[in-house]
């Protein structure tokens, strides 16, 4: 198993084809947009989300068939932009894309694999490969105390929802910096970790204990430990990436509280985040193969409110998580520009 990285800015190349524009009716009236999905290595995709936004803001959606096809009918005509996500994580985006009143726009969408952070075959793609593999049936597995089992290893997490999370001025320019400037800071492209959240695309692996419950990733950062014997926060402790984490049933719920980080991760990928940062998740195991996962982030050094997002996951039974290796202070070439 390949560890999965995934630089959500991945360049993509399109291939716009035919984009009748009649004069005269762009004002009035409504047309389509259609299409193919294509991986980086040319085949088909499925399962993608293709969102056409409009200038106005309004998103229309479509998910690919299994064949790579995708159609958005009643669109007004305009101009909209036209983006593929793959696992939650942006790979494609094209401005400008002309919809004329009674016609059918064709725009054929190539991937690109060669702008990323891990080895070979560690992209959003392939965490989406994996993510769509059978699901395992069955009631949920219960601990010696009768709280769910969470152990077992988990495919990359998906975005159920999104959240609007709303920054202060300067973060919010940082994060579009980010995005535009190809993610080239990346803390792992130094060998740093972003941060605790499981929101990017990797397979992780949960071993629960009584006291403690531990969270290994295929990432710089490869373990996290979850106390859950009642102690509090340290008062004193210095700053860290990946925080301090305690956690508590409630009920069939797992409640992780995770304070005490440093200013430098990206945490939610790609946020900035400032030592107030404070996160809490909610972790549910509805059955054996799904898992649950509700983030509420607030840091008020960079968020007006505290702001929520879910995510799910599910059980890759008979796998286990690969080795990791990250050179100390290892530098990824293809960012330094």
């Amino acid at each position: 198993m390949t560890r999965l990285v995934i630089d959500p800015s991945n360049v993509v190349v399109a291939v716009l084809f035919a984009i009748a524009a009649a004069p005269g009716l762009h004002a009035q009236g409504s047309g389509s947009l259609s299409g193919v999905v294509y991986d980086p290595l040319g085949g088909l995709l499925g399962n993608a989300e293709v969102r056409v936004t409009a200038a106005s803001g309004n998103i229309v959606r479509a998910t690919t068939s299994g064949k790579g096809a995708y159609s958005v009918t009643g669109l007004l005509a305009g101009s909209y932009q036209v983006a593929v996500y793959v696992h939650g994580s942006r790979q494609f985006s094209q401005d400008g894309v002309a919809i004329a009143a009674g016609q059918t726009a064709k725009l054929e969408i190539h991937l690109k694999d060669d702008d990323q952070l891990g080895a070979i075959g560690d992209t959003a793609v392939a965490a989406s490969v994996i993510a769509n593999r059978p699901v395992p049936n069955g009631p949920t597995p219960r601990f010696l105390d009768g709280h769910p089992d969470l152990t077992g290893v988990w495919a990359p997490t998906s975005k159920v929802e999104e959240g609007k999370p709303e920054m202060q001025a300067w973060a919010e320019t940082l994060f579009k910096e980010r995005l535009a400037n190809h993610m080239k800071d990346i803390p792992t492209s130094a060998c740093l970790p972003w941060g605790p959240t499981l929101d990017v695309p990797v397979i992780f692996k949960f071993i629960q204990a009584p006291k403690t419950i531990v969270i290994l990733t295929e990432d710089v950062y490869p373990y996290r430990q979850i106390h859950m014997d009642g102690r509090p926060h340290p008062t004193d402790a210095d700053p860290t990436w990946m925080g301090n984490s305690i956690g508590h049933w409630e009920g069939d719920t797992l409640v992780v509280d995770s304070a005490g980080f440093n200013d430098k991760g990206w945490t939610p990928m790609p946020y900035p985040r400032t030592e107030k940062f404070h996160m809490i998740e909610r972790i549910r195991r509805p059955d054996l193969g799904h898992l649950e996962i509700e983030v509420t982030v607030e840091d008020p050094g960079v968020y007006n409110k505290p702001w929520t997002f879910k995510m799910a996951s599910t059980l890759l039974a008979g796998e286990e998580i690969g080795e990791y290796i990250c050179a100390e202070n290892n530098q990824y070439a293809g960012h330094a520009r």
